[in-house]
């Protein structure tokens, strides 16, 4: 396991709290640093996510980063220039602090493109659905390039769901439960691993991912969508689009292309 002090970046977001409350349960001592518009100085350190100094100071003495930023696009506006600055800075602070190891959630939509009849593992390339999944794409090349070239372990964990429950049937694939979501945390804090993509779901066996990798890498989701699959089968879009794309709402949004032509 690597040392006990972690630096949360986007750490006001829901998931952010989250690990604040659970991952000190855990023996590991949090600290929190946000860009966003509502960041409180007394939870958090608040600089802006392109300025690679004051996020170097942030991680100084840090062993792990786990960033949670690229999840909400609200932060960058649909302005790719920006988003990039930020995972530049992130990565090079992380470099320049001498961080060994960065957790980094990107959105499902990195895959949003593929049919849902395909299963995909760590190794299917990106097929964004839009914006915030182009964002990802470049958000896990660059994990890979400062992994490899810089010796800074690096997780990509393309997100589900992360809530109580499952809202309906597209979710019974891409859920995770908020306590397996703490696990797979947990597991990229702990696993020994270069350079790796996983899943962020929960031991569903509606699923479209094949996140064995995870697994492999000691992962023990303990719940499963599976558990309310009655109540929620049929809860569906009436868009066909929606409904073969594994994106969804976000794939469906100003569909021009041929179905026909995505395997």
């Amino acid at each position: 396991m690597v040392g006990n002090r972690i630096v949360l970046v986007g750490g006001q977001m829901y998931l952010g709290r989250l690990l604040r409350e659970t991952l000190p349960l855990r023996g590991f001592d949090v600290r929190a640093v946000d860009g966003g518009t509502t960041c409180h100085p007394t939870e958090c350190t608040c600089c802006s996510l392109e300025d690679v100094d004051a996020l170097a100071d942030a991680f100084a003495g840090a062993a792990a980063v786990i960033d949670l930023s690229k999840l909400d696009s609200r932060r960058w506006g649909g302005d790719y220039a920006k988003a990039v600055r930020s995972l530049e800075g992130l990565w090079e602070a992380a470099r320049r602090s001498r961080v060994r190891r960065v957790a980094m959630l990107v959105p499902d939509g990195v895959v949003g493109l593929y049919r849902r009849s395909a299963v995909l593992d760590s190794l299917s390339p990106a097929r964004p659905d839009g914006a915030d999944g182009v964002v990802g794409a470049i958000a896990e090349s660059m994990a890979s390039l400062f992994a490899y070239k810089h010796a800074i372990s690096a997780m990509c964990i393309r997100m589900g769901a992360c809530r109580p429950e499952p809202l309906d049937e597209r979710m019974l694939a891409t859920w995770i439960s908020p306590a397996d979501f703490v696990e797979l945390i947990v597991t990229a804090l702990s696993a020994d691993y270069s350079f790796e993509v996983v899943y962020g779901v929960s031991r569903n066996t509606s699923g479209w991912w094949d996140n064995s990798n995870a697994h492999r890498l000691g992962y023990r989701p303990r719940h499963r969508s599976d558990d309310f699959a009655d109540a929620l089968r049929g809860n569906r879009s009436s868009n066909a689009i929606e409904n073969v794309l594994q994106g969804g709402a976000r794939a469906a949004a100003d569909f021009t292309g041929d179905l026909r032509r995505i395997p």
